[in-house]
Formats: C-alpha cells, structure tokens, sequence
C-alpha cells in the first residue's frame, strides 16, 4: 500500500500570511518548498485541498506537484454539504463539480466531500440534516461517476452532523449507491464506536483511508466534543488511544489495497514529524 499526506496543518498558516503581508508569489515559493519537503521524507503522494486550489490556481498546484515528483492521491473539498436551502445547493453542488474536474485534471482519483456545520445547525434536526446531505451529495456523486472520479465522504469529526457514526453514514450510502467511503480511523471515537468494529460494518464501501491518532485533551481548542461531554484532537501518530496495529491487520483481513493517507498534524519540525509518522506506521503493518 502506498503512503500519502495530509497538509492542512502546514497549508493553512502558508495562506493566513497573506493577511500579514506575505506576497502571494513568497507564499508560492513557500507551498512549493512545503511539497519538496514532503517528497524528501519519502511520502509519494499528498491530498490537495480546495483551499490550495482557490489560492494559489490549478496550474501552481500542477506545477508545484510536479517539481516535487508527487502524485495527487485524492482532491478534499469542504462546503456546508448539510445545507437546507434550496437557494444555495446549485452553488454547492457546482463548486463540488468543479472540484471533480480539477481533481481529475491533478491525474486524482477520488474526490474527498469535508462537511462543514452551518451556524445555525442545531436548529435543525437529525433528519432534516440527513435527508439535505442525501439531495445535495447524490448529483455530485453521480457527477464524478460519470467523470471518472470516485466522491466520498468520510467519518465527520462533528456530532451535530449525522454523519459520524457507522449507523448515520450507513443511511446515506443505502441513499446514493454512487457515493464511497473514506475510512477516517479516529472520528467515530467521538460517539464511542470502536475503530475496527465500524470498519468492518461498512469495508465494501471504502475507497481510501485516512490514518488519523486521537487524543482525550481537557482543551476545548481546536479540539471536537464527543457525545458524552468529553473532548478529543487529532494528535501526532503513536501519541494517542488508536492501536494502528489492530486497523492495519483490519485492513489487510478485508483486502483494503488503497492508499494511506498519514493526516499530519504537527505544527512544527515538520519533516522529523512526517519521517516519524511513517516509520511508525511502516513499524505497525502486518506482515
């Protein structure tokens, strides 16, 4: 299996200095440097997100990808994909389409959908968020299948979605046979569901795989709440409660042949981290 990488944690402080007054040419500079680093800690391929897209345009993140000798395993694009208005799903829907272009242009085959909460999501209830995430993904999944371009969406790291336990997403996969799954390893934690349990309730569905580590943290900072009032973070791998070990046997026993995806969320010492990251996980595969 191969390996590819998160960037968020390193693209999103790259794009907040453009309001500190980086020029965008010093933060392409910048995001080029980044990708090099990452190919110089042995990692293949990395996860293009639409912010990078929005930013910095399609041909630099071509560009930049192919000065590093990286592949683009799979495009993450975020939107509110719950939203109830009638009025704003054709703008949701059309981004996400696009999005499946660029993914496909980026030589991608899968297209990520990251849902984003509206701000007044609790006003609404389990159903009603369900049933707009089923009228607002099936077009888009229906979309890529017919460019070439597998649309998942993953275990959300937010309760208030229905969209974070194997029971939720099971409902809407049975609701669009197009749509795919990407198995994020640590989310469903925050409804107490055991990691390798949901994997294998839903394997046929996985497409990809997002390897991520959590921790229980007394911060409410960044961190997500979990259903019984705790809170968890995605922390650096091996330094929290998932046993990769048990998921990556999960994995083999259902013949998961796709990438890994390392979610990196390290805020400095980068490439010691990344180097650290795989070496762990390369420490945890079966033989």
């Amino acid at each position: 299996m191969n390996y590819s990488l998160m960037t968020t944690s390193m693209v999103f402080p790259l794009v907040s200095k453009l309001q500190t007054g980086s020029s965008m040419e010093e933060i392409k500079a910048d995001y080029a440097g980044m990708l090099s680093m990452v190919a110089h800690c042995g990692i293949p391929a990395v996860e293009i997100t639409s912010l990078e897209l929005d930013v910095f345009g399609l041909d630099t993140v071509q560009k930049a990808l192919s000065d590093a000798g990286l592949l683009c395993s799979c495009v993450i694009h975020m939107d509110v994909y719950a939203e109830t208005s009638v009025e704003k799903r054709d703008r949701i829907v059309t981004n996400a389409c696009q999005k499946i272009l660029d993914a496909k242009a980026l030589g991608a085959s899968y297209i990520m959908l990251a849902l984003m909460a509206q701000p007044d999501v609790e006003k609404y209830s389990s159903e009603e968020l369900r049933q707009a995430l089923i009228c607002n993904i099936r077009p888009i999944a229906e979309y890529g299948k017919a460019k070439g371009i597998t649309v998942s969406v993953e275990d959300t790291p937010d309760i208030r979605l229905p969209l974070c336990s194997s029971a939720e997403i099971g409902h809407i996969l049975d609701a669009v046979p197009e749509l795919s799954l990407t198995y994020d390893t640590g989310n469903m934690l925050l409804k107490n569901e055991d990691s390798v349990s949901f994997y294998n309730k839903l394997k046929e569905r996985v497409v990809y795989v997002h390897l991520k580590d959590m921790e229980y943290t007394t911060s409410t900072e960044g961190s997500n709440p979990t259903i019984d009032g705790r809170h968890m973070s995605a922390t650096l791998h091996g330094q929290g409660v998932l046993n990769f070990g048990e998921i990556l046997a999960s994995l083999k026993k259902g013949r998961y042949d796709g990438c890994l995806m390392l979610e990196y969320t390290g805020m400095e010492k980068h490439a010691e981290n990344i180097r650290a990251a795989k070496g762990y996980i390369d420490a945890q595969l079966p033989v």
